[in-house]
């Protein structure tokens, strides 16, 4: 068994490697009622818990991101209130080396994803994420053919959204 600082050492390197996509996942499901800060509290306090549990049957990527999705749900879920979505700071997500036109189509791109469901939201940040449709219907708990299928259907909402 690892000693408590072992342990603690581990997660903390956990939560360092894979913070982009734990803080990717918070801010695009972050609400008045569900600050930014407070659904990372929660998934990491969640990671804390689950990790321990991991049998090594998929990538560590891929167990971390369905313990942060199923956290953030949840915290929507358990909202009493109706859910507005916050608009998203885009200076923390936008690298300096895109020009203002570039920005301009990230900062649509972003209010257009918010505007879809949650798990419309999940698998298209997925795929622009480049993960492969097995790794994304093993965190959605849904099929790769019904990946592709929800897939095709999102960016079709999106294009006509413009």
């Amino acid at each position: 068994m690892i000693d408590l600082p072992q342990k603690e050492k581990e997660f903390i390197n956990l939560i360092e490697n894979h913070s982009r996509l734990i803080n990717q996942i918070c801010y695009f499901y972050s609400t008045t009622q569900n600050p930014f800060e407070d659904l990372r509290q929660e998934v990491y306090i969640n990671i804390w818990r689950g990790i321990e549990k991991f049998r090594g049957e998929s990538k560590i990527s891929t167990y971390i991101y369905r313990i942060a999705l199923n956290s953030v749900l949840m915290a929507l879920r358990t909202s009493k209130t109706k859910i507005e979505t916050v608009p998203i700071d885009l200076e923390l997500n936008l690298s300096m080396s895109f020009d203002d036109d570039q920005k301009e189509k990230l900062e649509l791109m972003y209010r257009l994803i918010n505007n879809l469901d949650d798990i419309e939201k999940a698998i298209i940040l997925l795929w622009l994420d480049e993960t492969s449709y097995h790794e994304i219907a093993t965190i959605v708990g849904i099929t790769p053919e019904n990946v592709a299928t929800r897939i095709y259907r999102i960016k079709k909402k999106l294009s006509n959204s413009l």
